[in-house]
């Protein structure tokens, strides 16, 4: 009896303590919204607010370009006040925090042709996000800059005839950096671009081709950078065409006279490279007969390639969109792409359609063809070959069991972590 009398006054005291608590706690909550009123206002305003710590970004507001929001003060358009998720406090994903302002280039990446560097990186890699020295924010002179990644370019430098704008670090005189419905990123067509200042003047033999080059690619038969020919011709370049023997595969020229090559187009290549005529395969997929066959992977005049090929990005991209975005979003997850093939998307150096028999298209196997670069990764390379199976295929190992060149998830460009993820895929007991 008193057990039960006991335990039915616990539940009162209880049930009365919760509702003393609450009352309470609406008195502090009530009273407290009214302290929370007064802390609430800032000791100082913003942005003198933030220099009280921040001291170095006050001095930062005397460089000699500076952003606008920074200029303004407006702190807050792009960082929390107290706490976030991104570095920096900043507010949002920062390519996405600038393009919110600038519409522009926003707009722009719709285009067909959007920088590597924007797909794959930040706007940060390029600009400062408060002040610096330089117009448009870069972080370096402008051709410094694109040579941050576009380093093999300096190459050129060394050849007898380099055009003006090129050697005067004028980049954006012909490319747009983030975004072109050009190739190449141009700020419009070579045709347009090239005839502000150079008329078109194609001749052979003394009779005027114009009517036929004025609507062609002035970057077709001449380079935009550099060359050792006269008229920027090349820099690689068919010999004949060079030499300026046109004759050699066209029918000789004439006024008002259409100009025609001598043959079909493949079989005008295989007169000459008769050695590709064995590896060729008849029916592939490669060999569009809409793209003149040859053409569609290679110029007959000049490349930027020795092999005179064509780049790879307009290529190869139009066709293999899902792996394009494959590779992009494994650049984003990896940050750093140690194949130079892959980062620079010069597919030709490892696949050679329609010229392989090999799977994929690869210029050998699937172990030699990254032995040729990673000759000291092939050394002490985990056992490979037609002797040793993948136990979930039965398939012999290669480089490819492991590694993927456009979808991969861990460093090394491996689909799984190598301490143990990796490992276990095949070594579960």
């Amino acid at each position: 009896m008193n057990k039960k009398v006991q335990s039915s006054k616990f539940k009162v005291h209880s049930s009365g303590f919760r509702i003393l608590i609450l009352a309470i706690t609406s008195i502090i909550l009530t009273w407290g919204g009214f302290v929370f009123a007064e802390q609430g206002d800032l000791k100082a305003s913003v942005p003198a607010l933030c220099y009280q710590c921040h001291i170095k970004m006050r001095d930062k507001l005397s460089d000699p370009v500076v952003h606008s929001p920074f200029k303004e003060g407006k702190c807050n358009s792009c960082h929390n006040s107290h706490s976030g998720d991104i570095k920096g406090l900043i507010k949002e994903d920062i390519n996405k925090l600038c393009l919110g302002c600038h519409e522009k280039i926003r707009n722009s990446l719709k285009n067909k042709y959007v920088h590597h560097v924007l797909k794959r990186g930040l706007c940060t890699d390029c600009h400062y996000a408060h002040s610096g020295a330089i117009k448009h924010l870069l972080i370096k002179e402008q051709e410094k800059l694109c040579w941050m990644c576009h380093e093999s370019l300096q190459e050129q430098f060394k050849k007898v005839v380099v055009h003006k704008p090129f050697k005067n670090g004028e980049c954006a005189s012909c490319h747009e950096p983030h975004a072109s419905s050009t190739e190449n990123q141009l700020v419009d067509s070579s045709t347009k671009i090239c005839v502000k200042c150079h008329p078109v003047k194609c001749s052979i033999n003394g009779v005027s081709i114009n009517q036929y080059t004025q609507n062609m690619k002035c970057t077709s038969c001449h380079s935009g950078h550099a060359s050792d020919k006269k008229g920027l011709l090349g820099p690689y370049g068919h010999k004949e065409f060079l030499d300026m023997k046109c004759e050699q595969c066209h029918n000789p020229f004439a006024t008002d006279k259409n100009v025609s090559v001598k043959m079909k187009v493949t079989d005008l290549c295989l007169s000459c490279h008769k050695k590709d005529k064995f590896v060729l395969k008849a029916n592939d997929k490669h060999l569009i007969k809409e793209k003149a066959e040859c053409l569609m992977c290679h110029s007959q005049h000049a490349s930027q390639d020795k092999n005179l090929t064509a780049r790879e990005t307009e290529v190869c991209s139009s066709c293999h969109e899902n792996t394009e975005k494959k590779t992009i979003l494994m650049e984003k997850a990896l940050k750093k792409i140690r194949c130079t093939p892959v980062k620079d998307r010069k597919c030709f150096q490892c696949h050679i359609p329609p010229h392989s028999e090999n799977r994929l298209y690869l210029k050998s196997d699937e172990i030699l063809s990254c032995a040729r670069c990673h000759e000291g990764q092939h050394k002490v390379t985990h056992p490979l070959g037609k002797d040793t199976k993948d136990p979930r295929d039965g398939k012999p190992l290669t480089c490819l069991t492991c590694h993927s060149m456009h979808s991969a998830k861990a460093e090394f460009m491996l689909y799984f972590d190598r301490k143990r993820q990796l490992c276990i895929q095949c070594h579960k007991r």
